[in-house]
């Protein structure tokens, strides 16, 4: 009996110092990026773009960031956690991102329209937004761009970006997931600027000047291309 108290009072302290020791949590958050230079001059007109409830993958629905170490294993890391819902963080800055690029349009959610008939509706589902051991940040996601009372698709597009970072740490991880999300940012942004140069190009009027047989004086006629 008299071992096995010494025993139980020499553990004892040993346990209190494993608890004391405790690696404390480290908390991250995805952040926007500074708007590049061919976004600086705006170039779309005063219109509005609805973004429906963007889908988020539920495996993301947690606290631990996710390590992905091959297509069917996953790490959750308990010390390195995201500091709000990680699908919370990706729409902020998504849309941070989004309406620094389109000015002065504006990218706006349904609770935000306040009587404003938007001109596109853009629908997103994420299905991936990740790092892997081979020091590489994943997006994986497809999105539409819908316009008009029936949502008529004009563009639906799969894409995956993939960003590497040199150093083993999780703060690389998040820039580099960051710079995926802002080149998604890009490709939309790049896609709205083509789409409204496309309208203008096809609604241009042109002025033809066709002369009379009696007078030859000129008159107008619009053509719309």
């Amino acid at each position: 009996m008299k071992i096995k108290n010494r025993i139980l009072i020499i553990g004892l302290p040993l346990i209190l110092v494993a608890c004391s020791t405790t690696q404390p949590s480290k908390f991250y958050l995805l952040s926007s990026m500074e708007t590049s230079q061919r976004y600086k001059e705006p170039q779309l007109g005063q219109y509005a773009i609805l973004v429906k409830p963007i889908k988020f993958p539920e495996y993301l629905d947690r606290p631990q960031m996710v390590l992905r170490e091959n297509d069917y294993k996953l790490q959750f890391n308990e010390f390195h956690r995201w500091a709000e819902p990680l699908k919370d963080n990706f729409i902020r800055v998504f849309m941070e991102n989004l309406n620094s690029r389109i000015a002065p349009a504006n990218a706006l959610f349904f609770s935000e329209l306040g009587g404003i008939q938007p001109n596109y509706q853009l629908a997103i589902e994420v299905f991936r937004l990740d790092v892997n051991a081979d020091n590489q940040a994943d997006l994986s996601v497809k999105w539409a761009l819908l316009t008009g009372k029936n949502n008529q698709h004009i563009k639906t597009q799969n894409k995956e970006y993939s960003i590497p970072f040199k150093d083993n740490s999780y703060l690389s991880g998040v820039e580099a997931q960051s710079k995926a999300i802002s080149q998604f940012t890009d490709q939309i942004a790049d896609y709205l600027r083509d789409l409204n140069r496309t309208s203008k190009t096809k609604t241009k009027t042109k002025t033809k000047t066709i002369p009379t047989q009696e007078s030859y004086s000129g008159f107008q006629i619009n053509v719309v291309d």
